[in-house]
């Protein structure tokens, strides 16, 4: 059997797995990405949230965002019908003060949208040349010791078997992950909050999604409860059937026939072709595994954490995930960090997770429910705001300054959060403080000073006080806030990686 010595496997090539390959490349660290099937011949499901366009961008796929994506409405914007053509019932979305925060919180305009179809051809576009992703490859087996992970994997259309040597194993391979198991990991706390059929499909329903004002449409009638998901502004669809007259308590598979009854009910028009691509029961389930990280084993995506889809935040808080831990096993592989610094991947992504499950907990019930939308979305923009983009670290990895989170409108600077879009001036024009920092470590100060560190210094008289200075992580976090007591950004900078080597 061939040995092959790697630094990095991901199990699983789906857009979790695709993306966080794509992260650890940016910091230079190559990865195999093995997957038993071809997960990019899967239809179009989950949206790429502002946040993880923001991701995309810091290292250097701003240009290949905008152009795989199209202009959707604000995010959570959506309608109430009778059906796509019938009357319109009510139209709702955060409420204005919240829905402004996401248009002037980003260099990346919230409207942008991608589907987990262009984030996969994005991201493997990225990876070629760059690592390695094998489609028809099963992972077996594998033993993860002290200084390594070693794997078994199988080629399944030749039989030929391969040993892999990584220094870490990531597992995303999904809600049933068979690395999570073969962990004994388990997902205690995992509660099914719907049963439900979602159906993949291309109609030509025309400029409705222009009369809408929003590719997101519920559809409330006598025949049946659903969403119609638009997921490219033209004519593909998804669509949630959520109920429908003697829908089943179990988990039940519809027919084809059943399944295109119940979207002409959607749609309203029975002259509409509908071309089906699949449809299937799920349950929509909410849980965190009990453990995010076994030695050198870590879990990402739905692999850690599973969530109804309400919110459309799944996806975009496993890519999170794998970008939290790409930066930090790229510093450890370097030598620029102790390999304690990777304790801190799962307090700090267990709070992300948390804000994430928050909101799709409360939304899917709330559609369960049938729960006034404006009531509804009022209670939930926090939730949305805090789990999408707000939430906050505090770990080894943060000089925490004791403060208390604050609010999602309050644009501050605060440790353990994503440092704010800020707009300045520099050689480049005018452009936002999140470009200037990229995805490298930085020191961003009020007025020109001589640091002993190797970092990139950035002098913003118009975003940092004189005197102050601000330390921002790879991945966009403030790791430190210059304080009275303590100012020296080389000390801050040990402290937060654990170590660093001269």
């Amino acid at each position: 059997m061939r040995t092959r010595e790697i630094p990095v496997l991901v199990v699983g090539a789906g857009p979790v797995g695709l993306s966080t390959a794509a992260f650890l490349a940016h910091w230079g660290v190559g990865a195999v990405v093995i997957d038993k099937r071809d997960p990019t011949a899967a239809p179009p499901r989950a949206g790429a949230s502002l946040r993880t366009l923001e991701l995309f961008r810091s290292i250097g796929l701003g240009p290949e965002t905008e152009r795989l994506s199209w202009t959707a409405a604000t995010p959570m914007a959506g309608i109430y019908k009778d059906s796509a053509f019938g009357a319109t019932q009510q139209v709702t979305g955060l409420p204005e003060r919240y829905a402004k925060r996401l248009e002037t919180c980003s260099p990346v305009d919230a409207r942008q949208n991608m589907t987990q179809s262009e984030v996969q051809r994005l991201t493997l576009d990225y990876l070629t040349g760059r690592s390695t992703v094998r489609f028809g490859a099963e992972l077996t087996g594998f033993e993860a010791g002290d200084t390594d992970v070693r794997a078994e994997v199988v080629d399944l259309a030749t039989g030929e078997t391969e040993e892999i040597v990584a220094k870490y194993l990531i597992a995303a391979d999904g809600a049933r992950s068979s690395v999570r198991g073969r962990l004994g990991i388990t997902m205690p706390d995992r509660r099914v909050v719907a049963r439900l059929n979602t159906a993949f499909f291309r109609a030509d329903l025309g400029n409705v999604v222009e009369k809408w004002g929003t590719g997101a449409c519920f559809v409330r009638n006598d025949s049946v409860y659903a969403t119609l998901f638009s997921k490219n502004g033209r004519d593909q669809w998804s669509s949630h059937i959520m109920d429908y007259p003697g829908k089943p308590a179990e988990l039940t598979e519809l027919s084809e026939q059943r399944t295109v009854e119940l979207l002409r009910a959607a749609i309203g028009d029975d002259g509409i072709a509908i071309d089906l691509h699949s449809v299937n029961a799920w349950e929509a389930a909410v849980g965190v595994a009990s453990e995010l990280r076994k030695g050198r084993v870590f879990l990402v995506g739905d692999a850690a954490h599973v969530q109804s889809s309400a919110g459309g935040l799944g996806m975009n808080t496993g890519i999170q995930d794998g970008h939290n831990l790409a930066w930090k096993i790229a510093a450890v592989l370097a030598g620029q960090a102790a390999p304690r610094l990777l304790d801190s991947y799962e307090p700090e992504r267990l709070a992300a997770i948390d804000a994430s499950l928050t909101l799709s907990r409360r939304m899917h019930e709330g559609y369960q429910d049938r729960v006034d939308p404006d009531r509804l979305y009022d209670t939930v923009a926090v939730d949305y705001l805090r789990g999408m983009l707000c939430y906050r670290y505090r770990s080894g990895a943060v000089a925490d300054d004791g403060t208390a989170d604050a609010d999602v409108l309050a644009d501050v600077i605060q440790p353990g959060r994503r440092f704010p879009h800020r707009w300045a001036d520099s050689d480049r024009g005018r452009v936002s403080v999140l470009d200037l920092i990229g995805s490298r470590w930085t020191l961003l100060v009020g007025q020109p000073v001589a640091p002993d560190t190797d970092i990139q210094v950035l002098v913003l008289p118009d975003v940092i006080a004189a005197g102050g200075a601000v330390l921002v992580r790879p991945d966009g976090f403030v790791g430190w806030v210059a304080t009275g007591a303590d100012r020296d950004p080389k000390r801050a900078l040990h402290r937060v990686l654990g170590h660093r080597t001269p």
